[in-house]
């Protein structure tokens, strides 16, 4: 997990180093940009990965209760297919 944690930032941080010099970024602030997005996305992935087996059963359980809910919830009036597309 740790060695694909820092390749992940690695190539985010590559990745945005290089983006940054095609927009003409002096060396300096595409270096500090590659670093701040490689790190922000090191983090991200630690508490992802943390909150991982809780995230999982709550997005089915939010899906199983939630969507039929949603649709149940609207208007008959409201829950209409789209209309036909205009021809150019």
């Amino acid at each position: 997990m740790a060695l694909g944690t820092i390749l992940l930032a690695t190539a985010v941080g590559g990745g945005t180093y290089l983006y940054a010099k095609s927009k003409e970024a002096s060396n300096g602030t595409a270096a500090v940009a590659g670093v701040a997005t490689g790190a922000g996305t090191a983090v991200a992935t630690i508490i992802v990965g943390a909150l991982l087996p809780v995230l999982i059963p709550l997005a089915i359980v939010g899906a199983v209760i939630g969507v039929p809910a949603y649709y149940l919830g609207k208007s008959k009036s409201e829950r209409k297919a789209l209309g036909p597309g205009r021809d150019y």
